[in-house]
This record gives C-alpha cells, structure tokens and sequence, in this order.
C-alpha cells in the first residue's frame, strides 16, 4: 500500500502541476492580447440586447472588460455625442479601466440616442452606459422612453 499512495500522490502533484501550467499559459495569453493591437476588438463593448422604448428599437452600448481583472470602469470621455452617427470602428468612448485609459470602438452602426453613464461616473462591467438607435429620426423617441 505504501508503494500505492506514492503513486497517487505522484498522479496528484502531476494534475495540480498541469492545471498551473493552464493556468500559466491562460495569463500569459491574455497578457500577450493586452501588448497586441487588436485589444479593443478583443475587449470591445458589447451591443448586447434589442430593447423597446416607446415603440423604437434601440441597441445597448455597454461597459468593456478591459483586462481580466476589471470589474468596472470610469468613462473619462465620450468621443461621439447624442446624435451623432456612428460607424463599426469608430472610437466612441475613453474609458479607465483598473490599468489604464483605452479607445473603446463600436461594432454596430447607428446614432447616439442617448448617453445612461456621463463622463466621470462609473460603470460596471458589462452595464448599459448609451443606447444606439437605427436612424436619426428615433433619437428623441429613445430620448423620451428611456
């Protein structure tokens, strides 16, 4: 039996060691995403759900995560204001994260309807922070109901 819990004990070290190395590997990978361009693709706000207000559908621009560790983020700056149009790739927004200050770009068209989250204030990771709406014409509709 003594020679069984040696082995057991080997298999077990085996395992932990392999999942640290997992784990190793997951940081670093993200750490490599981080000194990469394409970090605000990789990290971009989520248009996540359509809802309705007052009859209009409307887009919600939410708060990245940034790095692995964020939790929330402070918006310093909004690059596109209410009513403004707004392209897949342009910057909207500067947002602080837990390590720095970073371009945020937007992955669906249409125009700022309405800013929930101003410049300053605080947002929480994956919060509704401006709405998108389809055409200018639904701008003060989204305005009104929301």
């Amino acid at each position: 039996t003594g020679s069984t819990v040696r082995v057991l004990s080997n298999i077990n070290c085996t395992m932990a060691t392999t999942r640290a190395a997992a784990v190793l590997v997951a940081c670093l990978s993200v750490a490599h995403a981080f000194q990469t361009s394409g970090l605000n693709r990789a990290f971009a706000p989520r248009f996540t759900r359509r809802t309705a207000l007052s009859m209009v559908d409307t887009t919600e621009i939410t708060m990245p995560a940034l790095s692995s560790t964020m939790t929330e983020g402070k918006i310093v700056q909004w690059l596109k204001g209410v009513g403004d149009k707004v392209e897949a790739g342009d910057a909207i927004m500067v947002v602080e994260s837990d390590k720095a200050d970073m371009d945020v770009e937007a992955f669906e068209e249409g125009y700022i309807a309405k800013i929930i989250t101003p410049e300053g204030e605080m947002a929480a990771v994956g919060a509704a922070v401006a709405l998108l709406a389809e055409t200018e014409d639904q701008i003060a509709a989204v305005a009104a109901g929301g």
